[in-house]
């Protein structure tokens, strides 16, 4: 695993991205609390929501073109710089807590800059490790994002107690500016493109990548995978404080608690995925993860017991990092270079998507069925994808795309 770092430029984007990550949750870790504390309303809070996803579900597709016509070292650079910028924006809403506008508009711009940025760092990895180390590259990512987001969620009220929204909105600048230079110091060069980009062919482009999508048999298949697994996942998000509540009968603490176990379970599985890489399917790895995810899920929130949920948190955060290094490297291996900006970009336009919708139907759902009868609903659906890989996705162990 820690091998892989040895490439330069992966390595240069892994440090990148940990420290962009990171101060992204320094400022995710109290925003919404500012919001809610200035305000008083959850409409407000949940505004933030929305603002934060609707621009990348509009233009994903679109900026996949982009990412495909252009050097994707070069878009990640300029992309972080303005994000940089972006959220420096903030300091308007420390000096006047009224302008509550200024912070859904920095939402709403970070999402549309990482409608570029996401499809354009997953169309560049695979070109910076051999295709034999994509498992453990991705296992790395994961554990990059988990270890950032830890360090983000311990240090931004550290930094807000000391000085206040401002130090924070700063110090997510300051990410955003050093992931820029490192990426910057990488020595990648793009693939030149099959036929040079003319203005009057963007939409035969974005067409062309659609097209790839329902053409390709495995690729359509990922995008269906995608799909179960995010929306299954994210109707867990707004349900698990009130299971913790009304059926395990614990408090806040027991919530950080499970929330802290699964984290760090899922640094150990990072890790571990990581050093068996090169030997792991990445078929199997979505395929049984999801299942046996599913399987942990259903019976952790049908058996409540204190014991039973940290044990089967402890287990299942694991799980969760191979299922979706799994499928993020059958992605990687299945798109062809030329096409990973547009289907990654619609990919993510499509999770993101998903993500409100499940949250929606998640708290929704959770008020006319139950919340554990939810819960069962989005296990279930989380094992439905894992049977779709393992039923329709056929083995393909060149990793070229499958018809």
């Amino acid at each position: 695993m820690i091998g892989v770092l040895r490439h330069r430029d992966f390595s240069l984007l892994f440090w990148g991205g940990l420290v962009s990550v990171a101060g992204d949750w320094m400022l995710f870790a109290v925003l919404p609390y500012v919001v809610y504390a200035r305000t008083g309303s959850t409409i407000a809070t949940a505004g933030m929501t929305v603002a934060e996803l609707a621009p990348g579900i509009v233009l994903g597709s679109v900026a996949g073109v982009l990412v495909d016509r252009w050097d994707r070292r070069r878009l990640l650079v300029v992309v972080n710089l303005l994000q940089g910028l972006v959220v420096l924006a903030l300091l308007a809403f420390v000096a006047d807590s009224s302008l509550l506008p200024v912070v859904y508009a920095v939402a709403a711009a970070q999402s549309a800059l990482s409608a570029f940025s996401m499809p354009a760092e997953n169309a560049l990895l695979p070109t910076l490790v051999g295709p034999d180390e994509l498992v453990p590259a991705n296992a790395l990512n994961a554990l990059n994002n988990r270890v950032g987001r830890l360090g983000g969620l311990a240090l931004g009220p550290v930094v807000y107690a000391v000085g206040g929204l401002g130090a924070v909105t700063v110090a997510d600048a300051v990410s955003f500016v050093v992931a820029a230079t490192l990426v910057a110091l990488m020595r990648t060069r793009p693939v030149p493109p099959e036929e040079p980009a003319e203005p009057g062919r963007f939409f035969v482009e974005w067409r062309d990548g659609i097209a790839l999508v329902h053409r390709e048999r495995s690729i359509a298949v990922l995008f269906v995978v995608f799909a179960l697994m995010t929306f299954g996942g994210t109707m867990l998000d707004p349900l698990q404080a009130p299971w913790v509540r009304d059926v395990l009968g614990g408090g806040a603490g027991l919530y950080a608690l499970l929330k802290a176990v699964h984290a760090a379970s899922g640094i150990a599985g990072s890790v571990v995925v990581g050093a068996l890489g090169a030997r792991l399917s990445p078929r199997l790895l979505c395929g049984a993860g999801s299942l046996v995810a599913c399987v942990l899920l259903l019976v952790r929130f049908n058996v409540p017991l204190v014991a039973v949920a940290v044990a089967l948190s402890a287990i299942a955060g694991a799980v969760a990092v191979g299922s979706s290094v799994g499928v993020e490297t059958l992605a990687q291996q299945r798109v062809p270079e030329p096409y990973r900006g547009r289907v990654f970009g619609t990919l993510q336009a499509m999770i993101w998507a998903a993500s409100l919708l499940g949250a929606v139907v998640g708290g929704v759902g959770a008020e006319w069925i139950g919340v554990v009868a939810m819960l069962d609903v989005a296990s279930a659906l989380v094992g439905l994808a894992g049977v779709v890989v393992l039923l329709a996705l056929p083995a393909d162990r060149s990793g070229a795309v499958v018809r």
